[in-house]
């Protein structure tokens, strides 16, 4: 059986975040349990592995499913892709404190919990913002 076959540009933008968020997930986790380790904060109240691991995931192949599309349908589709992702990046921050801080009040919007949600989304978004798109031009890595 021959299961040689070009990649689709879909198909390369899925592996990419895909693999983008496994790189995710070590990174994001390792950057929690040692924030959690050297500062001593253990709440879990938004912030725990399975939000990590899922939520790693979901935004990365997202990602990666919309650089495909901006690859094959916009001319200078890897700027904008990149602007777009730095954009959004921000929002989640900005929308993650701001839920957190009116779900459970302003006193227990504490400086540690802000601190993680802002460096797991940097590590997302710079692996959205140049991992997806080296990864979908070097396809060998990913298939």
């Amino acid at each position: 059986m021959n299961y040689d076959y070009p990649q689709t540009d879909l198909s390369r933008g899925a592996l990419s975040g895909l693999f983008a968020g496994l790189v995710a997930i070590v990174a994001n986790a390792a950057f929690v349990l040692i924030y959690r380790s050297i500062t001593n904060y253990y709440e879990n109240n938004g912030l725990d592995i399975t939000v990590i691991i899922f939520g790693s995931i979901i935004q990365l192949m997202t990602c990666g499913l919309l650089f495909s599309f901006f690859v094959h349908y916009l001319r200078r589709g890897v700027g904008f892709y990149r602007m777009i992702v730095i954009v959004i990046t921000i929002l989640i921050v900005f929308l993650g404190i701001w839920a957190r801080r009116s779900i459970m009040g302003f006193e227990s919007a504490r400086d540690e919990f802000k601190f993680m949600v802002v460096g797991t989304q940097i590590v997302i978004g710079c692996l959205a913002a140049f991992f997806i798109p080296y990864l979908f031009r070097h396809d060998k890595i990913i298939s």
